[in-house]
């Protein structure tokens, strides 16, 4: 039989994006990913074409929720016509784009999905703040609601 893993990491990541920080009460809705390249782990859902689809950021699309992990989905990211659980309340781990501070208010690059404290030209997430604080780019927590 082949060896199928021989090696193997001495301690695990702290933190991976779309994890669920906490044991916080939260408030995660089920919705279908409707765009052909589905939608990553920690990043903005926006309305779909439907009630009950989801696509990852688009310009003037109502704000979702935030993906969350799911270690079923064998790609590493909600596919084309998968329920995709989205964190509309509670602590979710994400990638910060720039420095953020704890308290700073949430905007997302509606084209993109970034998500940053920079407020120009960008998209409010009404009820969100950075929870953690990092020095550049890099995972924090984000708690919305």
């Amino acid at each position: 039989m082949p060896t199928i893993q021989s090696t193997y990491a001495a301690t695990h990541a702290r933190w991976v994006e779309g994890m669920v920080l906490n044991m916080e009460p939260n408030v995660i809705v089920t919705r279908v990913a409707e765009d052909v390249e589905g939608i990553g782990f920690g990043k903005v859902g926006v309305q779909g074409t439907a009630d009950n689809q989801v696509v990852d950021s688009e310009a003037t699309v109502k704000f979702t929720g935030i993906a969350v992990l799911d270690t079923t989905q064998p790609t590493g990211k909600y596919e084309q016509y998968s329920n995709v659980a989205l964190m509309k309340k509670g602590v979710i781990v994400v990638t910060a784009s720039v420095a953020v501070a704890v308290g700073d208010l949430v905007y997302y690059v509606p084209a993109t999905g970034v998500l940053t404290n920079v407020s120009t030209s960008n998209t409010l997430i009404a009820g969100a703040q950075w929870d953690t604080s990092t020095s550049a780019a890099g995972l924090a927590a984000l708690r919305l609601g």
